[in-house]
């Protein structure tokens, strides 16, 4: 299989060539991954974004706020959308009031963090949608403007990406009503086996019953070149 660029933290670019399994000697293979999120993968994000993703690929918010430094940096966590130029082009990053809701019971949904580390944490990881979820986080953009889903299929995503993927069934992002506990923890490494994420929250005491995977992060950047590679536009 072809080698292929990957942007780790720091901007680096490396090459990556998909391994089998037994020579990554990793536990979860790519269909297994691809059967845990439903075959696809989506990232919500707003119509005005997609010249700026063209352009210089699909970018972490840390990445963005270090570019916008010079500008004004947005405050984490946002209580407000934030759109500054990136590149020429605007880019609009997502206010994160669904993490501002639990402000007054942090003690109570966050393990080894603060609002604002968790935040922080946050913003340095891309966050897509297994299957079809993500229609409410879709409907909290609309009143911004159009909203678009970039789509990709798992396996190839896996292909690419499997070194830097995590899993959660959680919106790790959101402390409405009544939020499930988080710490670095909850986040399952596709590394790991299918139980080891499944099993995750059961072996803590937290839930009684096995996981299945609500949403799948990333801690790197995406490059122009692979998210031509990777996604087609819906919307």
């Amino acid at each position: 299989m072809d080698r292929v660029e990957v942007a780790t933290d720091g901007r680096t670019l490396i090459t990556y060539s998909p391994l089998s399994r037994s020579k990554r000697g990793w536990d979860m293979d790519r269909k297994e991954f691809s059967n845990l999120v439903g075959g696809t993968l989506r990232h919500v994000t707003l119509k005005t974004n997609l010249p700026g993703i063209r352009q210089n690929g699909l970018l972490r918010a840390s990445t963005l706020k270090e570019a916008a430094k010079e500008i004004s940096r947005p405050s984490c966590p946002r209580s407000e959308a934030c759109t500054f130029d990136f590149g020429g082009l605007p880019v609009t990053l997502n206010h994160q009031k669904p993490l501002l809701a639990g402000r007054k019971r942090v003690a109570d949904f966050l393990d080894g963090h603060c609002l604002e580390s968790w935040a922080i944490d946050l913003d340095h990881r891309l966050f897509f949608w297994p299957g079809g979820r993500g229609a409410d986080f879709s409907s909290s953009l609309t009143d911004r403007g159009t909203v678009i889903a970039l789509e990709c299929d798992a396996t190839a995503f896996f292909d690419l990406y499997a070194a830097s993927l995590d899993l959660a069934p959680i919106n790790t992002g959101s402390a409405k009503r009544s939020a499930s506990k988080r710490g670095d923890w909850i986040y399952v490494p596709v590394t790991a086996s299918v139980d080891e994420f499944r099993e995750n929250r059961r072996a803590r005491g937290l839930v009684k019953g096995r996981d299945s995977v609500v949403e799948v992060s990333l801690r790197c950047d995406i490059t122009a070149k692979n998210f031509y590679r990777l996604f087609s536009v819906e919307g």
